[in-house]
């Protein structure tokens, strides 16, 4: 598969939008509210990616074939000694995992942090995740912290992840 990873241009949003929301309710079903799950439209991410990349954020895609097929996007910030990656998401299409395509993204993914200067990276992912864990868990990733938040009348369970990225 000759896959390509690149920053998406602005006219692309809305098809970003759309493969974030597909991977979304797939990686949640079960996990979330269907009730919640079926209110998303696919417009849904817009304004959030728009701000995400105007407060200077990091927004990634994988294409094949002109097709997104995955999205993934991270900030940096500093915590006074050192600056690091907040990762805020990492979605493929559904019939796009356990191909190796997310080990692959990942790659490029942590050589642009390295590239940004990031010592570390942090993540958040539901506790019932238990893909999302074992692929973090995988790829060097630690658990530092659990918590619960409330969101979208549900109470969900969260593990804060943290990864020492090495260039």
């Amino acid at each position: 598969m000759d896959i390509k990873y690149r920053v998406p241009i602005l006219d692309e949003m809305e098809k970003l939008s759309e493969q974030i929301m597909v991977s979304y309710v797939s990686a949640y079903k079960g996990l979330m509210k269907d009730k919640y799950l079926s209110s998303l439209k696919e417009g849904h991410w817009v304004p959030i990616l728009q701000e995400s990349v105007q407060s200077g954020g990091t927004c990634l895609i994988a294409e094949l074939d002109g097709v997104i097929i995955g999205s993934t996007v991270f900030g940096t910030t500093d915590d006074g000694n050192e600056r690091f990656a907040q990762w805020h998401a990492f979605y493929l299409l559904p019939q796009y995992i356990g191909l190796g395509i997310g080990h692959l993204f990942y790659q490029k993914i942590e050589a642009e942090m390295l590239m940004q200067g990031c010592k570390y990276c942090v993540l958040e992912v539901l506790s019932s995740n238990d893909r999302a864990i074992q692929f973090y868990l995988s790829h060097g990733y630690h658990k530092t912290e659990v918590y619960e938040i409330q969101e979208n009348e549900m109470t969900l369970s969260c593990d804060k992840m943290t990864k020492i990225l090495r260039g």
